[in-house]
């Protein structure tokens, strides 16, 4: 015994709609979960933690940023901007050309030193816990959260 449906043209286009979503986002997560790759461009990243000590800045400092944007790298280090270049090939990153401004803030310029520093040392990324693990020689870096 054959049996015959006849779905409405209205059925029909919310059924493709929600294939089409479903296979959107099931396309997404697979992307993001089999490559390890999470958008991490037009993000402002604050840092957390340097070598796995948190960042803590003076009453009134902001904390220390980076935004990457195409091929560009800019931020704040604490007291002076932050530029350079971005490398981002897969979950491997790099910021050659990494430079800043050059004011001198006693309290502040060990961080920023030290963030400098670990920037210069940078060959990959993670995504660990909605943060952005840098990494170096497989150590952990710096910690960053979106903001």
């Amino acid at each position: 015994m054959a049996y015959h449906y006849r779905v409405n043209q209205n059925t029909m286009k919310k059924i493709l709609i929600a294939l089409a979503l479903f296979t959107g986002l099931s396309a997404n997560k697979c992307k993001n979960e089999a490559g390890g790759m999470t958008n991490i461009m037009d993000t402002k990243w604050v840092f957390q933690s340097l070598g796995g000590e948190a960042v803590k800045m003076p009453d009134g400092v902001d904390q220390p940023w980076l935004q990457m944007a195409g091929d560009q790298l800019q931020g704040f280090g604490g007291c002076n901007s932050l530029m350079g270049s971005v490398a981002l090939e897969g979950s491997k990153l790099s910021f050659p050309g990494l430079g800043s401004t050059k004011k001198y803030c006693a309290d502040i310029q060990p961080t920023e030193n030290a963030i400098k520093q670990a920037l210069g040392q940078v060959d990959s990324f993670k995504m660990d816990g909605g943060l952005l693990k840098l990494l170096g020689g497989g150590k952990e870096l710096a910690a960053l959260k979106a903001q």
